[in-house]
């Protein structure tokens, strides 16, 4: 039990760090509650990670992962930015967007970077965790896993 608790906190945290990085170096900025964001995306990729082993294709665990974070961003942003007035975000001059708070644009990069945290989690899985992993070539959907 208290090693799924650390492990989930370790994805957690990196996660977090990771999408507050990026942040970081796209925009200048970021916020704590983009960290948290990051480290609840990088837990669900973890777990769906788990149902790739069993045969889940890539391709449905990265469009299941764009909904995710669409969705986890539109109800933060509804909940920080316009109940709260944070403005931590406002999409509202980018193409398709929905109260300023989700737009189609940044959906398609959050199936980009859903790839990368499958990335970052097959690397927690090999360097930390010291489970069986993907080889990269099986991230990307290249090559079959071996059960």
């Amino acid at each position: 039990m208290k090693r799924s608790i650390l492990k989930y906190f370790t994805v957690f945290t990196v996660g977090n760090l990771c999408y507050g990085l990026v942040e970081v170096l796209f925009r200048g900025f970021s916020h704590i509650s983009m960290g948290v964001l990051g480290g609840l995306s990088l837990l669900m990729i973890h777990n769906l990670n788990n149902k790739r082993r069993d045969g889940l294709p890539l391709i449905a665990l990265l469009t299941f992962m764009t909904i995710f974070i669409t969705t986890l961003e539109l109800f933060s942003g509804m909940w920080l930015n316009l109940s709260m007035n944070l403005n931590i975000w406002d999409y509202s001059q980018m193409p398709l967007n929905y109260k300023g708070q989700i737009c189609l644009p940044f959906s398609i990069i959050w199936f980009f970077l859903s790839n990368a945290g499958c990335i970052i989690d097959e690397w927690l899985r090999k360097s930390i965790f010291l489970e069986p992993y993907f080889t990269l070539k099986q991230v990307f959907g290249i090559e079959q896993h071996d059960s």
